[in-house]
């Protein structure tokens, strides 16, 4: 019978009252799905928009946006100084933007630089000026040594690439000298953070440098993002130079008292002899403060090297107490047996003892005979496009430049970006929508057994729960016993104890038992659920006693009638009690990870929670693995919705 009857529909308070349902039926339902398009829209961001919180994802509308997405990829903020050089390559990035979430939140600015960065490739002249620096850089870069790059790396390509670089966990263990049992667990921070910017650092070439550098190589091939493998000569690398132009922009801006970028950008690197005398002073003062010394060499002569000897024996004792440190540092290290083993070099040797020869260039030699390398990256640049083009003219004709001098000539990267990003736009944005997805998945199928320990735990709780639930009622129900009532009060009031109260003492059961970390621990303390077993022993209380004698009269055992009969009465209750044991399995985190806490029969609720815990630096992947957790029981839900409606009405005889 219908609350509002035909006449009342039709008249004004009917109407309204209907309309006013079917509002609050929207406004609910809005409620409901708005949050969860914020959540499967932040699990397709990054760090540029994440903080939005949008319902929709605006990047695939907004080719501004699918540009910052990208530049966010290639200077990620995990990495070190990734703004600073971000802004030497595009010197208009304002001097306000320290924070990509920062940038993302200023929609109307950052679309409007990103055009403005953009506006060359629409034109044909321009776009083929970009396109010929970036092939020249490109086969600049194809051999440029590994040691002087930066790799803007996905943190979920280092187990990947461990595991194929190493035969087992015991070899990684062994070379890295870590205690790990999974290599997702590898700790990898220095290679993200590399400080090649500073004054005094050199590499020390001990195995995991040696492997950064494997991985390097990896990334130089495209090995993880096969989509810039086609039209190569036109794509930007994850892997760039080391440039250092940006520190001079830096100190330079301070000393000089320049504040606009462009401008800085236009300052000679290195500075020439003939450059203005404010110029050379703030140069001279760069290489003695800032300038990384490993790029530096110098002229060596008999009284220069006697100086350096006498340098290194002023600083350690004897060769013993010298070997000693040496080896603390570098394992290779082969101990010297007299202090005619040292000798000067240019350059900076490897090893330790590099720390030593940068501390005497920087006090005993003096700046005017240091000499910068071509291991720095704008100087061998400079010297790859001379040697392509023959002169500084045509090198602004093929570039589309007006250079003063060729020492203005930096590391195109940037112009290689924007070729890159022409070519690849949507391969950029498919790869940037599905990259938390690919982390999730990646790590749900390859560590541990947790997709499989789901599916064993949700059967075994669904098959005792249609077991034990169903004969307890059924025992109750057609044997009447004294203590009935008693039993069923029992199991009604352990549900009134929190969870939180008896998880105390089945934890203690349980250890006593031995069945910590088993199946045993997870399935058993739910079996009998009290409420399923009263709710069942109403339904077969309802049913006519007239079934039960006439099937005893036809010669039916007891075992018969409970399945031939009782059961396929209360099919219903029994569909709702397999749904809430399947929820009940599926996402029982608290008790699992309490009895479980063996990563071997980690569950898919444990899982995501410990994967909150492990990466709640990147939100995005979270809710990525919230919404491939929810999947399962969205579609049981979708595809039982009859089941859980008749649940709720009591079954008819027939």
């Amino acid at each position: 019978m219908s609350i509002i009857n035909e006449t009342e529909r039709h008249s004004v308070k009917g109407r309204l009252v209907i309309t006013g349902i079917y509002i609050a039926l929207v406004i609910g339902s809005l409620a409901m799905v708005f949050p969860f398009m914020i959540t499967v829209c932040g699990s397709m961001n990054n760090h540029f928009d994440f903080e939005r919180r949008s319902p929709y994802p605006r990047f695939l509308f907004s080719r501004a946006d699918r540009f910052m997405r990208t530049l966010c990829t290639y200077f990620p903020a995990s990495h070190r100084a990734s703004l600073q050089q971000l802004r030497s390559y595009f010197p208009t990035l304002p001097e306000t933007w320290q924070m990509w979430s920062q940038i993302g939140d200023e929609t109307a600015q950052s679309d409007q630089w990103a055009a403005e960065v953009l506006q060359p490739l629409d034109d044909p002249q321009q776009r083929q000026y970009i396109e010929a620096v970036t092939r020249d850089f490109n086969d600049f870069f194809r051999e440029w040594p590994l040691a002087e790059t930066v790799l803007a790396y996905d943190n979920r390509f280092v187990a990947s690439f461990l595991r194929q670089h190493y035969d087992s966990l015991d070899a990684l263990n062994s070379s890295w000298e870590i205690s790990i049992n999974d290599f997702f667990k590898v700790s990898a921070s220095e290679w993200s953070g590399e400080p090649i910017d500073q004054h005094g650092y050199f590499p020390i070439l001990d195995t995991r440098y040696r492997d950064l550098l494997a991985f390097r190589d990896a990334y130089r091939e495209n090995r993880y993002s096969g989509f810039l493998n086609r039209q190569r000569e036109l794509s930007a690398s994850y892997l760039r130079p080391a440039a250092v132009a940006y520190t001079w922009e830096e100190y330079a801006g301070k000393a000089l008292g320049i504040s606009d970028a462009v401008v800085l950008r236009e300052l000679p690197f290195p500075v020439p002899a003939d450059a203005p005398a404010a110029l050379q002073q703030a140069w001279r003062g760069y290489l003695l403060d800032r300038m990384p010394l490993r790029h530096i060499e110098i002229d060596v002569t008999a009284e220069r090297s006697e100086r350096y000897v006498q340098f290194i024996r002023e600083r350690f004792r004897n060769l013993e107490y010298l070997n000693r440190v040496m080896r603390m540092d570098y394992e290779d290290w082969q101990d010297l047996t007299s202090w005619e083993q040292i000798s000067l070099g240019p350059q900076v040797p490897e090893g330790p003892i590099a720390k030593i020869w940068l501390d005497f260039v920087q006090t005993e030699v003096p700046v005017g005979d240091w000499r910068l390398r071509d291991s720095v990256p704008e100087i061998g640049f400079q010297r790859y496009a001379m040697v392509k083009h023959g002169s500084l003219d045509a090198i602004n004709r093929a570039y589309g430049r007006s250079y003063g001098t060729l020492e203005q000539l930096r590391i195109p990267y940037g112009e290689a970006l924007l070729s890159s990003f022409h070519q690849h736009e949507w391969g950029y944005t498919l790869s940037q929508m599905t990259a938390s997805y690919r982390t999730v998945l990646d790590n749900l199928f390859r560590r541990g057994r947790t997709v499989a320990n789901t599916v064993i735990l949700v059967v075994l709780s669904i098959v005792i729960t249609l077991t034990v639930n169903p004969l307890a009622a059924y025992a109750l129900s057609r044997f009447r016993m004294r203590q009935s009532e008693k039993i069923i009060v029992f199991c009604l009031a352990t549900m009134a104890f929190p969870t939180a109260v008896t998880a105390i003492p089945g934890f203690l059961l349980l250890r006593d038992l031995s069945l910590l970390n088993t199946f045993a621990a997870l399935v058993l303390p739910g079996a009998a659920n009290g409420m399923t077993i009263f709710l069942l022993k109403g339904f077969f209380d309802s049913l006519p006693q007239e079934l039960f004698e006439a099937a005893t009269i036809d010669g039916a055992s007891e075992v018969r009638i409970f399945f031939n009969v009782s059961l396929p009465l209360v099919k219903p209750i029994l569909a709702v009690s397999m749904l809430n044991a399947f929820i009940a399995a599926y996402n029982g985190w608290e008790w699992a990870i309490i009895v479980c806490q063996d990563p071997r029969l980690w569950t898919m609720s444990v899982w995501t929670y410990q994967f909150y815990q492990t990466l709640s630096g990147e939100p995005y992947t979270v809710m990525a693995a919230f919404i491939i957790n929810s999947i399962p029981v969205l579609l049981v839900f979708l595809f039982c919705q009859k089941i859980i409606l008749r649940g709720i009405i009591l079954p008819q005889m027939k």
